[in-house]
C-alpha cells in the first residue's frame, strides 16, 4: 500500500465515519459525544451499537497498519522523520476517531434492555 492509497483509505474512513456517526448535526464541536446518542427504538438502538463497535474495530485496525507500515519504512528505507510523523499523527487521529465510535457504541447499548422479553 503506498502513502498515497492509504492516505485516501484514511480521507475515505474518516468522510464515512463522519457521516455514519453524525446523528446529531447541530451539537457543538466541543460537546461531550454521549450527547450525540439520541433515543431510538430498542432494535435500531442495537443495531446502531454494533454498527459503531465494528466501525471503531475497522479504525483501529487500520491505525495499526500504518503504524506498522511507518515502523518497516523507518528501518527499512529511512524515510524522512516529517513524513512519518505526519503518518503518526493519522494514526492517533484514527484512535481518537475509533474511541468515538466506541462511546457512541456504549451509549446506544445502554439504551438496549438486558435479559428482558419483547
Amino acid at each position: 500500500m503506498t502513502i498515497r492509497s492509504a492516505t485516501h483509505l484514511i480521507l475515505l474512513a474518516t468522510l464515512v465515519l463522519a457521516v455514519g456517526c453524525e446523528s446529531n448535526i447541530s451539537r457543538r464541536v466541543g460537546e461531550h459525544s454521549s450527547s450525540m446518542a439520541v433515543f431510538v427504538p430498542q432494535d435500531e438502538a442495537r443495531q446502531r451499537a454494533f454498527s459503531y463497535r465494528l466501525q471503531a474495530q475497522a479504525l483501529r485496525d487500520m491505525a495499526r497498519q500504518i503504524e506498522t507500515e511507518v515502523k518497516f519504512s523507518e528501518g527499512r528505507y529511512k524515510s524522512s522523520l516529517h513524513s512519518s510523523e505526519d503518518r503518526l499523527v493519522q494514526v492517533k487521529g484514527l484512535l481518537a476517531s475509533a474511541e468515538n465510535a466506541d462511546e457512541l457504541a456504549r451509549d446506544y447499548q445502554r439504551q438496549v434492555p438486558h435479559a428482558r422479553l419483547q
